[in-house]
């Protein structure tokens, strides 16, 4: 039997079993419910009884069970097996898994690729964003770069009424080339 691959268990699952009929079949499960691994998008109900699903795999025939790992919430380091964004430098992101650690030394495999690679120093990690989180810092950095094509000076609000000061900023801003764009 291979290492259960978490990364890709269905989001409701909760563990991993084993069912003995007819050979050995790998199971994602949680108590209501189980999909065969690899045949994830077909989710069964538990049978038994002399209901309609009298003939699905019952609880009580699922076997070597598994718990799922609990989820890396960013603090300290990634445990072995989680996919995470690894970031070599403060503007670049790079999707991995962690192969192993020991001391200081990370193994990771990139996204696609088929080696390892090894990591001397402490690195810093986090989980993968969700494309809401990635939209917000694209949103943060579009602001900052549109505050310094502004040109902004804080210490002429002094001098400026508010509407004044927000009108020069949206004059730097068009001088500078930004328009709403006109949704398709």
């Amino acid at each position: 039997m291979s290492k259960i691959d978490w990364s890709k268990a269905p989001e409701w699952a909760d563990g991993h079993g084993l069912v003995a009929h007819h050979g050995i079949t790998e199971v994602w499960i949680n108590m209501d419910q189980y999909a065969v691994v690899g045949a994830e998008d077909r989710v069964y109900p538990y049978g038994g009884g002399t209901g309609d699903h009298r003939h699905n795999f019952t609880q009580g025939q699922i076997q070597y069970i598994t718990p799922r790992p609990a989820r890396w919430d960013g603090e300290g380091l990634p445990p072995v097996g989680t996919t995470c964004e690894w970031h070599p430098s403060s503007d670049q992101v790079i999707v991995v898994t962690i192969l192993g650690r020991d001391g200081d030394e990370t193994w990771f495999r990139r996204k696609g690729a088929e080696d390892s690679e090894t990591c001397l120093r402490m690195a810093f990690f986090s989980p993968i964003r969700t494309p809401e989180q990635i939209a917000e810092a694209e949103r943060k950095i579009a602001i900052a770069k549109m505050a310094e094509d502004a040109q902004l000076d804080f210490s002429a609000g002094e001098l400026l009424t508010a509407r004044e000061y927000v009108e020069c900023a949206i004059a730097a801003l068009h001088d500078a080339g930004y328009r709403k764009q006109v949704a398709p």
